[in-house]
């Protein structure tokens, strides 16, 4: 029997907004109070990146949902959305997905993505936007964000509308908006410092590692059985979905931020 990864960090796939609407948004989120960071000490390699995640619908209404956490250097990146699991990719493509409570891992190498032929771009997980997607989008002027200077981009792609900010010290976004219809989904740095890469290593040491390729022989682990019966490991034709819990098909392949 065939097991397939549930992937949380593929994150900005969903049914997005109107730039009019964003706008809106925009104004909303620019009467919050204003964030500082200290951008003296911060270098595009080793940080923690803290983004607010907006979500609206009509005129006017604002929800903030979640937030999500990355954290990186310059051999992984790591994605915190719960204390109950977090994930990981590094440089050479493989992908461990980690669960705190059980002190346990399981990790798909690259031929385990291609053998259920799913691809993906590494670069976008480094950096949240794809660099092909944001070459697709039309530059604008450059701002001042807090001590950051970002730069404008927008566009759209597949029916949707696209508003980036993105910071060019740090090669990550300040403010993405996606929106479609009046709907829009806002992805808004919070917070960011700098990290050690031994500060990085240490959140994924001391954890008991299974090769997704064994995870069909270890039914009999306890461990095993209760990822798979809560959802994180599944077997079938399709395991990998967007944050709405879509299935994403392997004509989607490509996960586009």
């Amino acid at each position: 029997m065939k097991y397939y990864l549930l992937n949380a960090t593929m994150l900005l796939i969903a049914s997005l907004p109107s730039l009019a609407h964003f706008d809106i948004v925009k104004e909303q989120l620019n009467t919050e109070q204003n964030l500082i960071f200290n951008c003296a000490q911060l270098n595009a390699t080793n940080m923690v990146a803290r983004y607010e995640i907006v979500q609206s619908k009509g005129a006017r209404q604002t929800t903030p949902t979640h937030e999500i956490k990355l954290i990186k250097n310059q051999h992984q990146v790591i994605y915190k959305r719960s204390s109950a699991t977090f994930e990981a990719w590094d440089r050479n493509g493989e992908y461990s997905r980690y669960f705190p409570q059980e002190r346990r891992s399981i990790t798909y190498r690259p031929s385990d993505l291609l053998s259920v032929n799913r691809r993906y771009d590494l670069e976008q997980q480094f950096h949240l936007v794809s660099p092909e997607l944001k070459s697709t989008l039309q530059q604008g002027k450059n701002t001042q964000r807090s001590c950051f200077e970002v730069s404008q981009y927008h566009g759209e792609q597949a029916g949707q509308t696209i508003t980036l900010e993105w910071i060019n010290s740090l090669s990550m976004p300040y403010l993405l908006t996606l929106a479609q219809g009046t709907a829009s989904t806002t992805y808004r740095l919070i917070q960011v410092h700098s990290i050690t890469n031994e500060q990085v290593n240490a959140l994924t040491q001391g954890y008991k590692d299974l090769d997704f390729a064994d995870v069909g022989d270890s039914e009999s682990d306890p461990f095993i059985a209760k990822m798979i019966t809560q959802g994180f490991i599944q077997h079938g034709n399709s395991g990998f979905y967007d944050s709405n819990g879509n299935p994403i098909s392997k004509e989607d392949g490509k996960h586009a931020h």
